[in-house]
């Protein structure tokens, strides 16, 4: 990311240039890839106006570039605008679906549309993400603008759609993938077809959305 930084610090010494020393020659114009490494560069200092700016700026220079719409989805949902996320994320992929990082727009809809209360929808790309993985030949994801965000918190996101939903089966399922994985001692086999068995699964959950969040 430092050298991004340079490169655009560079690019503005040469505009200065051009206006001050008549012998400058050329003029060095951000590409596409340049304004979003620099839209990433706020999104992980946290300054998200700032990144929806270089975002913005690098959809206007390319629509079919994917890591701008990309880098606008997971900026708007910090922004707490989870139907924006939702828009940026599925209007990129109406038009292109063959691109590296895809896992990263169905993690994204999976948050945006758990924040706005739409668990159908949040289950249903939450599926997506993991059917598009291979788990022999795949690493586990990881959101490599945020190391904290992994394929763990899509899960969780899926057991708490399915809760919500009534999949009370699926959820528990879900449950214990998360906890093969960080606490591989703890199985969960409540009778979900009771109140007190729903009310544990929703424990399990509220749990391990604390374990996740802190770990």
């Amino acid at each position: 990311m430092m050298n991004i930084l340079k490169n655009i610090f560079v690019t503005l010494g040469l505009g200065f240039c051009l206006v001050f020393i008549p012998n400058c020659r050329g003029n060095i114009i951000a590409t596409k890839e340049e304004l979003a490494d620099y839209g990433w560069v706020m999104y992980e200092e946290h300054e998200f106006f700032d990144a929806r700016d270089w975002f913005g700026d690098a959809i206007k220079k390319d629509t079919l570039y994917y890591d701008s719409y990309n880098g606008m989805g997971w900026t708007m949902g910090h922004l707490r605008m989870a139907d924006s996320s939702v828009h940026y994320f599925e209007k990129f992929l109406t038009m292109d679906t063959s691109f590296s990082n895809i896992l990263d727009f169905y993690a994204g809809l999976s948050f945006a549309y758990n924040a706005l209360g739409k668990n159908t929808e949040a289950r249903t790309n939450c599926n997506i993400f993991f059917g598009k993985q291979n788990p022999i030949l795949d690493a586990p994801w990881k959101f490599s603008h945020n190391q904290k965000i992994n394929y763990l918190d899509v899960r969780l996101i899926l057991a708490l759609s399915e809760f919500r939903l009534g999949y009370f089966e699926n959820c528990q399922a879900s449950i214990n993938k998360i906890y093969y994985v960080i606490e591989p001692s703890t199985i969960v086999d409540e009778d979900y077809m009771t109140v007190t068995g729903r009310s544990a699964l929703a424990a399990h959950l509220a749990t391990l959305q604390d374990q996740l969040q802190n770990s």
